[in-house]
């Protein structure tokens, strides 16, 4: 009973984090509670658990280095967990899915999919949509006091069309979450018909890729393409390299298609205004935030150069952001107005953001925890379906370049469930692994 309710709780979450932030986190916190009161608990030695207890372990040791250097006033915590530590609670959707037993796998699987599912459609209908989508769900237990407004890109003939963030509040946190569920539609396609699956199968794999590529160009998020662009690239290299799938006969192919999608897209361009404002965006045009960018990197450099071990503390950023920035107007006075106006709330980058923060031991981590997810997905054994579905991880540190997706906790929290699941696999094949080792011994 206690593990069919944990079950189900976390097939919820996982399906809820495409709509709804606050009801995603609510189910994950009930299926963590019955995670804990099941019987048999999984023992946690792989190299993903030991990155991550280190990971946010050095969190903690900052937290109470500031809480010292404030006089152990306990404000400084408050602030603390007020801000980026309050994600760390996220880490349980890591630990809620190693409950699952092996013969649930495959329930596990589908429910990703249905998650990956319900991106891609409601994504695809808020192009059409003028109001925004998160109205269904925020009506069900407020009521709302305006009409919030998509954002208008032209017409298609006589459809208006606008930028799509289905159930979502921005479009860069929905461009995180394509990033996550791009690559598995492109190789489940790529499957299907490598192993000559049916017709209907092919057929629909191939309407669904067509779906979400039309929801990621229109959502023109570029941090989450340039994510989901490493995520392919990482997975034809395994392909090639790692499977030996793809001939020269397969590329041939796979780059008429591609080439086939290049000229639809310029022939929209060239005909239609709407998907010239998608296009032009992507290679620089009518796009401001990009000066932005340096501008906050600029102002954030100071703060890791001054506080380069323990960070400037959790809860403090926006505060020292705000001090630094003055300082780079008065030394650059021609440029005042744009450190003005550039938005400060975090450093519009996941590796300078941890730095400022946490100080350099905490992206020497993060980088750890890329490098360990890397070897697992290389060396662990790790099924072809299980793989496709988890190479987003791979770009989710891509898009952190130019985007604090790691201080995103909708995009954070499905970041932890596909690391989970992918750790279930790497777990099992180290017990398989030691089971063999006692056995040559024994």
């Amino acid at each position: 009973m206690i593990y069919r309710l944990y079950r189900s709780f976390l097939a919820l979450s996982i399906i809820s984090c495409a709509l709804s932030v606050s009801l995603s986190q609510l189910f994950l916190l009930l299926s963590f509670v019955f995670f804990l009161f099941l019987e048999k608990k999984p023992k946690l030695a792989g190299n993903l658990v030991k990155i991550l207890f280190i990971f946010y372990s050095w969190q903690i040791v900052t937290v109470l280095y500031h809480f010292a250097v404030a006089g152990f006033d306990t404000t400084s915590i408050k602030h603390a967990f007020r801000d980026e530590m309050k994600d760390i609670f996220l880490v349980t959707a890591f630990v809620s899915v190693q409950g699952i037993k092996k013969e649930d796998k495959t329930f596990l699987y589908k429910t990703f999919f249905v998650f990956s599912l319900l991106i891609v459609f409601t994504g695809f209908i808020s192009i059409f949509s003028m109001t925004r989508l998160s109205r269904l769900i925020s009506d069900l237990y407020k009521t709302s006091s305006s009409w919030p407004y998509q954002h208008h890109y032209g017409k298609i003939g006589s459809l208006n069309i606008y930028l799509p963030i289905g159930l979502m509040n921005t479009h860069l946190t929905f461009g995180g979450l394509l990033a996550f569920v791009f690559p598995g539609f492109v190789f489940r396609l790529y499957d299907a018909w490598y192993n000559k699956a049916p017709k209907l199968k092919i057929f629909s794999h191939a309407v669904l890729l067509l779906l979400i590529s039309i929801v990621f160009l229109f959502n023109n998020a570029r941090s989450s393409l340039l994510g989901a662009l490493a995520s392919v690239f990482f997975g034809i290299y395994l392909l090639i390299f790692f499977d030996q799938d793809i001939s020269k006969k397969v590329l041939k192919r796979t780059g008429i298609i591609f080439l086939f999608f290049l000229i639809v897209l310029l022939t929209g361009y060239q005909t239609t205004s709407a998907v010239k404002r998608v296009v032009d965006p992507l290679f620089g045009g009518e796009k401001h935030t990009d000066s932005g960018r340096t501008f906050i990197w600029d102002s954030t450099f100071p703060l890791i150069k001054n506080n380069p071990i323990f960070g400037i503390g959790s809860g403090n950023y926006q505060k020292e952001i705000e001090t630094s920035r003055k300082e780079r107007e008065k030394e650059n006075r021609e440029l005042a107005f744009f450190y003005e106006v550039t938005q400060r709330g975090h450093a519009h980058n996941d590796y300078f953001h941890l730095t400022a923060v946490f100080g350099f031991p905490q992206s020497i981590l993060y980088l750890f925890l890329f490098g360990t997810i890397l070897f697992t997905l290389l060396s662990a054994n790790i099924p072809k379906s299980i793989r496709f579905m988890t190479y987003g991880l791979v770009g989710f540190f891509f898009s952190g370049l130019l985007q604090c997706y790691f201080q995103d906790d909708e995009v954070l929290i499905v970041f932890y469930f596909l690391l989970g699941y992918l750790n279930l696999y790497a777990e099992e094949n180290l017990n398989l692994k030691d089971s063999q080792e006692r056995n040559k011994i024994g």
